[in-house]
């Protein structure tokens, strides 16, 4: 037994040095390891900088390609383009110097023709080089057309009309042919030219109709093909070219100050307004910004408003007052119609905004100032009660800031009239009433609007009482507008009118001092120092009274 308990023993020890070798080999594999990991990691991030060092040259390098294609492929097929047109256009008037008109047309149409055929040739290999010569070939062909009877001495052909069919033909196939390649900017162009083609015409009944056409046609692809950059720039050429025709017309010779009184021009010019405000019943689906609505709206009424007010100035000065009723008329009830057609708040509070300064126009031609204030007073009532309705505070808005201003006009130019002092003082009163009880309605989150028409209640009323009764009186009038102030804080439990009470005869108390006290009879001076005195003590005690009795309530 002790033989086999030493074999035992012997193979235990062994079994434990291989163990203790095996532990060890483990312990060099996994400190190499860790070496290895190590090594990895450190070299990692040089390996990772490297390799973006590497993508931001390749980036840089494919903005620099880039840029340099650009330049390239659309900066010189611009110039290159504009440098050909003006080219041609230089090798057509070279040409009348040798040649016979028809002949040097036929040169100038020959190189159109070269223009056109090196653009479809180039069409499928440089697009943008192509697009841009045959937008140049168009231009080129209105004009050499335009040159065969306009600005020449000698008409190749003596007939304007047939020139001026010319040059609608190559307007026409230049639209067609932008419809059809999706091309705004050669729209663009095609309908700018078909404007100066009006001008070109110089006769009422062919211009200004070629003029709406133009516009009405913009409208047309605005709603088909959402060119809004088209309407746009339409829109703002199309005033442009209504106020050089009434200024004569002076582009094509005629002397600027000889106007022309034809009444289509009136009718033109509210056609091209209504052409335009029907942007705001166009869906927007995708096609356009919704800004475009608001801009395209302010854009619009600023140049009708200008070119209006030029026309007036020039032939209507005795009789704008129908003009300015039908445009306050029309405005007003499209106005409606945008409220119940669209979900927008600009687009109808624009036009009754617009409608409202119309009439105030009206108003002003019927009445003249000051008589007219008292009516424009009057009126921001009217403005209000239509805020109302529309639940708009722009309109609120824009109107005080009116309201304001007539009155800061009135009061500094004009002398007193009662009936205009009587008119701001309702109109502030009904009108900070009105915007207190409904302005959940109207959305106003802020007192500003109430404010500024109560502090008008307060001066305009101490304004009117000044000058509507006796100076003996002004105090007696005073202290009464002081205790309507009082009675209404009762009645509609509001401080501010017990502050503008307060204020009131605080007013009374120094115009009795510095003024009355040395001005007015000992009757008269007795009776305003005990009314006022009464007043102020009486008003003193109730309100002490309802403060001590409002005291314990919250002390509890």
């Amino acid at each position: 037994m002790s033989q086999e308990n030493q074999d035992q023993s012997a193979g235990i020890s062994e079994l434990l040095s291989k163990l203790n070798l095996l532990e060890q080999r483990i312990d060099r594999i996994e400190g190499q390891f860790n070496v290895a990991v190590q090594g990895m990691v450190s070299a990692q991030p040089a390996r990772y900088h490297a390799q973006l060092t590497d993508e931001d040259a390749n980036e840089d390098l494919v903005d620099k390609v880039k840029l340099e294609s650009n330049i390239f492929e659309y900066g010189l097929a611009w110039f290159g383009s504009l440098v050909l047109l003006f080219g041609i256009i230089f090798l057509t008037n070279f040409a009348r110097n040798y040649l016979n008109g028809p002949m040097a047309s036929l040169v100038g149409y020959g190189a159109v023709a070269g223009v056109f055929f090196t653009g479809w040739y180039l069409r499928s290999s440089f697009s943008h080089l192509s697009f841009m010569m045959g937008l140049s070939a168009h231009l080129l062909t209105y004009y050499i057309t335009l040159r065969l009877f306009f600005f020449i001495d000698h008409p190749v052909i003596p007939f304007k009309g047939i020139v001026l069919f010319l040059l609608l033909m190559v307007i026409c196939v230049q639209l067609y042919l932008a419809i059809r390649q999706n091309s705004e900017l050669q729209a663009v162009v095609a309908l700018i030219l078909g404007i100066a083609t009006a001008l070109f015409a110089d006769a009422t009944f062919v211009s200004l109709p070629l003029i709406i056409i133009t516009a009405a046609f913009s409208m047309y692809l605005f709603i088909r093909q959402g060119w809004w950059r088209l309407m746009l720039a339409t829109l703002v050429f199309v005033y442009i070219a209504q106020s050089i025709w009434l200024l004569n017309n002076p582009i094509m010779g005629n002397p600027i100050g000889a106007f022309s009184t034809h009444p289509f021009n009136l009718l033109s010019l509210f056609v091209y307004g209504t052409i335009f405000s029907l942007v705001p019943m166009i869906r927007q689906e995708g096609k356009f910004p919704d800004s475009l609505y608001p801009a395209t709206i302010l854009i619009n009424g600023m140049s009708f408003s200008a070119v209006m007010l030029f026309v007036i100035a020039s032939y209507y000065q005795g009789s704008y007052v129908w003009i300015f009723t039908l445009i306050s008329l029309l405005c007003l009830c499209y106005s409606i119609f945008l409220k119940y057609r669209t979900n927008r708040v600009f687009d109808p509070a624009f036009y009754a905004i617009y409608s409202f300064m119309a009439l105030s126009v009206a108003v002003y031609g019927y009445s003249k100032l000051p008589d007219a204030i008292w009516l424009l007073a009057l009126q921001s009532l009217l403005v209000v009660s239509w805020a109302l309705w529309f639940r708009s505070k722009i309109i609120v808005v824009m109107n005080t800031l009116l309201f304001i201003g007539i009155l800061v006009i009135y009061t500094a130019f004009y002398p007193s009239v009662d009936k205009v002092n009587i008119a701001f003082v309702v109109t502030a009163f009904v009108s900070a009433r009105v915007i207190n009880w409904k302005k959940e309605r109207l959305t106003l989150k802020t007192e500003m609007i109430r404010n500024a028409y109560m502090i008008t209640l307060f001066f305009t009323m101490l304004f009117a009482l000044y000058h509507a009764v006796p100076k003996q009186y002004v105090t007696l009038s005073w202290t009464l507008a002081a205790v309507f102030y009082f009675i209404m804080s009762l009645a509609l439990k509001l401080i501010k009118y017990r502050w503008m009470a307060i204020a009131t005869v605080l007013s009374t108390g120094f115009y009795l001092f510095f003024v009355d006290f040395s001005n007015l009879e000992t009757g008269y001076r007795v009776l305003a120092f005990l009314f006022l005195a009464v007043i102020s003590i009486g008003a003193s005690l109730y309100f002490t009274k309802k403060v001590r009795k409002k005291a314990p309530s919250m002390a509890e």
